[in-house]
Order: structure tokens, then sequence, then C-alpha cells
């Protein structure tokens, strides 16, 4: 994660002095924050292991709350809560793929993180954010997902196939997230690398927290269109998930501030409870391992650049 002490930061608070009460609050808040998360940690006791669980095909949607796709979810299938491994995307890549000998799975993802996964964990992996990459918006657009996995589904029909779709991550897709990138100069979309962080944004009240709920329910309506699809192209049994939840604005305890997004550190039940929908098939796939494909090198400073965009640095 990027410096949260910059100069610019600075000028920003000078401008506007309610911001260093609300950072006294938040720094003293964080002792109570981690120990809460540390409480959480020891509740949840690791979290479901996606990969010994019963599925063809497995949809990861980045950083989708339970409640949201609850409300807003309309495939079919059976819906419970499950507990995920990790309160960011690298702890449940982490603690779900890596050590592991997946050679029966095939991992298409718009993830930056895959490019730390050892090559020979799965049969083969396709890194969208090199070569799906939507440089104006600084994200994997959800149907480029949906393509890709298509022509892996066809490419490997005896493997199992873990698909990571990016929403409803920031940066937002969809007509709020566009008004609000016309109306704040946003840091991270694209090449854009001034303006200010989303998150920082609605601290200041350039954007409200209706304003920036809307944008990630309009983000998470559009990936579930374009998984709904997905699934009418896929064989076999298909579970949709999330790999964490996200926060957006909530607090954690009464007295404590308002926490934003996953990158905190501390765990809480909005970033660690995901969805666990379940859509059952008659006909199941007949996978095989086989020894994985060899992968190409990264370009480590396009990596760091899509991770950027995405917040993470």
């Amino acid at each position: 994660m990027k410096n949260h002490y910059t100069l610019e930061n600075l000028r920003r608070a000078i401008g506007n002095p309610i911001l260093f009460g609300r950072e006294g609050l938040r720094l003293a808040s964080w002792p109570i924050h981690r120990g809460y998360g540390r409480y959480l940690d020891r509740k949840y006791d690791g979290g479901i292991d996606v990969m010994e669980a019963d599925w063809d095909n497995l949809l990861v949607l980045d950083a989708c709350r339970y409640d949201y796709f609850e409300e807003l979810n309309t495939l079919p299938g059976e819906l419970r809560r499950e507990v995920s491994k990790g309160k960011k995307s690298w702890d449940f890549i982490r603690h779900n793929f890596v050590g592991r000998e997946l050679h029966d799975t095939v991992y298409v993802t718009a993830n930056p993180f895959s490019t730390d996964i050892e090559d020979d964990t799965f049969h083969d992996i396709d890194h969208l954010h090199m070569n799906r990459w939507d440089d104006e918006i600084g994200t994997v657009q959800p149907e480029d997902v949906v393509d890709a996995a298509v022509e892996a589904n066809e490419t490997y029909p005896d493997k199992r196939l873990v698909v990571h779709f990016m929403q409803p991550h920031r940066p937002y897709i969809g007509e709020m997230a566009n008004e609000l990138r016309r109306r704040v100069d946003l840091q991270g979309y694209g090449d854009h690398d001034d303006g200010i962080q989303i998150w920082g944004a609605v601290k200041q009240r350039e954007v409200s927290v209706d304003e920036i709920r809307t944008a990630y329910r309009q983000s998470l309506q559009l990936v579930l269109e374009s998984v709904e699809g997905l699934l009418e192209e896929l064989d076999g049994k298909s579970v949709v998930t999330a790999d964490h939840g996200e926060m957006l604005g909530e607090r954690v305890l009464p007295v404590t501030t308002r926490v934003w997004g996953h990158m905190e550190g501390f765990s809480t039940p909005t970033l660690r409870e995901v969805p666990w929908l379940t859509i059952e098939a008659e006909a199941r796939r007949d996978v095989v391992a086989e020894e994985p494909v060899a992968q190409s090198s990264f370009d480590e400073d396009a990596v760091s650049d899509r991770l950027s965009a995405l917040g993470y640095r």
C-alpha cells in the first residue's frame, strides 16, 4: 500500500483541517482494530479450503461482500455464507493455492497477485492483467474474463477451472463510477498517478458514502451479469464465491473510525465472510492431472503498475 504520509496529503490536510482530527482518531482506533482483528482470526480458525471443495468451476469475485451478493444475486443455486482464508487477495491466494500441486486445475485470473504463484502450482495460468488490461480504467473488464474462461474451458475440457474476476473490486465500473471519474481527479486509473485515492475522496467529502456504495453495487451487478453468461457456457458443477469482502465506511466498533477497503491489515466479519453459491449439474467433468504448461516471464514494472491501479501499492 502506498505511503499514507505524503506531501500531497499534507497539503490536502492543511486545506481541510478536519482531516487532522480524522487522522488522529484513526491512529487512536488502530490498536482496537488490530485487537479485534486478531480475535476474529482465532474465531474463524482458517476458513474454507476452496480447493478441497466439490466443484468443476470455481468463479471468484474480488472483494465481494456477502450482504451485497445476497441482495443482488439472481443466479440459481444454493447460497450459504462461508469464511474466506483471507481478508485480502494475496491471503486468499497464498492460503488456498501456494505450495500445492494443482495439476488438474487451470487458473484464469484478472488479479495481478497471480504472478507470485510458482509456475508448477497449476496446470496452466492465464494472467489476464498482462494481456487483457483496460488501460483507460485500470482493470480487466468482466467480459474479457468471460472470453478467456470460455477459451480455457475449450482448450482444457478435462481440467477444473478457477476463474478470478476483478470486480466488484475498485476501480469501479458502471454509470456511477464514470460520473465520479468525471467529477473527481482520482488516482490509479490507467497511467494516471496523480489525483486522490477513492477512499481519500470520500474522507474529504468530494465523494459521498452513498455514491461510493452505489458505485460498488453497480460494479457487482455488472460482474454478476458476466458470471451469468459464463455459466451458460461451462459444463459441470459450479461455485460462485469471493476471495474476501470489502469495507464501505462501516465502523468496526461504535467508538472507532470508519473503515474503507481491505488493506488496513486486520480482519472484520465483512472482510472474512463471503458468498458460496453452489450450482449443481447433471453431468460432471472427467478431470485428469497433467504436467504444468510452461509460463512466460513477466515485466515486473507492469505488474507493479497493475497493482497500483487497483490500490494495492
